[in-house]
């Protein structure tokens, strides 16, 4: 699914660039301040993490824009903590490409935009020290994803702007382990949103701090016998971006 992303990626990005000379290329890195829950009719676990951000956005005349977006970082879980288990390894990635337009208001600097596009998660967790059959399991979710938000300027702009954002997902869910459990959520929906503040240092350099969220239901039974997993993600980042 990742390679489908990236492939998919390119040659999005490429159509664009042909379609506008005055292209515009913004690239970014940051770090985080994560934390992820597990829970619903499951373990309910937590963990604290720091990934690293990663995004290559370009853009046209038109306001249409493509976003390519990846996060990754490791920690630990405290799942099995009632089990007597020390915590366990945790690992958690995304990748999201995503398509969409801006629209800004020249007379008071608002912008509003709308997007659509895909995106894949993948958390792993480790049961080493534990008295469980298994060593380790996944949950893989992909689908597609589609939102909106507005941007307000402070100062008509001198001081930075304030974003707001949020979207809704319909995702496919696999949850697997090392002894070959491998079942496939029946629905998986949720939802995310995020606020922003963005400080332009000069015209093409500037920086972001955001906070975000996002909550997924994934149903792994039926009606006679309902086994749903709740995930949620949260994280207080800061990015840096540079524009070309």
């Amino acid at each position: 699914m990742k390679k489908i992303l990236l492939i998919s990626g390119l040659c999005a990005v490429a159509a664009l660039v042909s379609q506008s000379a005055q292209a515009e290329v913004k690239v970014r890195a940051g770090v985080a301040s994560s934390t992820y829950t597990l829970g619903g009719d499951y373990i309910n676990g937590k963990s604290s993490y720091n990934p690293v951000n990663l995004g290559l956005t370009f853009s046209g005349d038109s306001g249409a824009y493509i976003d390519l977006a990846y996060s990754s970082g490791t920690g630990k879980h405290d799942g099995w903590a009632a089990l007597g288990a020390p915590a366990e390894n945790f690992k958690r990635s995304d990748l999201a490409l995503i398509v969409g337009a801006s629209k800004l208001n020249p007379n008071n600097g608002i912008a509003g935009t709308f997007y659509v596009g895909l995106k894949t998660g993948s958390t792993t967790l480790g049961a080493q020290n534990t008295p469980l059959a298994w060593t380790e399991e996944t949950f893989d979710s992909s689908g597609i994803v589609f939102g909106g938000g507005a941007s307000f300027p402070i100062a008509s702009g001198r001081a930075g702007s304030v974003g707001v954002n949020a979207g809704l997902g319909i995702m496919g869910a696999t949850w697997k382990d090392t002894t070959g459990f491998n079942i496939k959520a029946k629905t998986a929906v949720g939802f995310s949103f995020g606020v922003n503040y963005t400080y332009p240092i000069t015209s093409n350099l500037g920086v972001v701090v955001d906070y975000k969220g996002n909550s997924y239901s994934y149903n792994f039974g039926d009606t006679a016998n309902p086994f749903t997993i709740k995930e949620t993600v949260s994280a207080f980042g800061a990015t840096v971006y540079a524009k070309f």
